[in-house]
């Protein structure tokens, strides 16, 4: 069964833009750099997207979408955050996620360095994160409480967001398997100790 030409048109928008950036950088990416790559005419992309943001916040869209999916893939709809296999699945999960949509990540947290309503989107992608995470480590709690939830939530995503912008955008010598396998241990002992 084949697509729609009109969400073919869209992939494509997207696809094209996610190139660009990844080459220029979001703010060097004119909308006529997106569709000249695309192949396409600044009708169509307007047809789809009223801006250059409003593409760059469908990217988003589809980024919390895959990560979600992501997660329900490898550990089905009822994980937990118990073991630290578990955890290491989480960690897994938002890094191969990170990486596949790089380009468009690195395009919000430039965006939002200067433009409010960005600001406003990165930090609701991240407080969703963080709710994710904080849900998990209350459910794996310790009898006491443990560790405030949202606390320990906002340091790991925090140190996953900023350890994949680090690894994935430029590197730091090490393989990504080492840098899971180091995040996986330090939030094993703090989520569930």
């Amino acid at each position: 069964m084949t697509r729609p030409a009109s969400a073919r048109t869209e992939a494509e928008l997207k696809a094209a833009a996610r190139r660009l950036f990844a080459e220029r950088g979001y703010a060097r990416t004119k909308v006529t750099d997106i569709t000249t790559e695309a192949g396409r005419s600044a009708g169509s992309f307007y047809r789809h997207f009223t801006d250059k943001e409003d593409l760059l916040r469908a990217l988003a869209r589809d980024f919390e979408q895959a990560l979600h999916q992501h997660v329900v893939e490898q550990m089905g709809h009822d994980h937990q955050l118990e073991t630290e296999d578990e955890v290491r699945s989480h960690v897994q999960a938002y890094w191969s996620t990170y990486r596949t949509h790089l380009p468009e990540m690195v395009a919000i947290l430039q965006a939002s360095m200067t433009d409010e309503d960005f600001t406003a989107l990165h930090r609701e992608i991240r407080r969703r994160e963080i709710d994710n995470w904080a849900r998990h480590i209350k459910d794996a709690s310790t009898p006491d409480g443990g560790p405030d939830a949202f606390a320990l939530a906002l340091a790991i995503v925090s140190m996953l967001e900023f350890t994949c912008y680090v690894q994935l955008g430029g590197g730091s010598g090490l393989e990504d398997d080492q840098v899971i396998e180091a995040i996986t241990r330090i939030l094993a002992r703090g989520v569930l100790s």
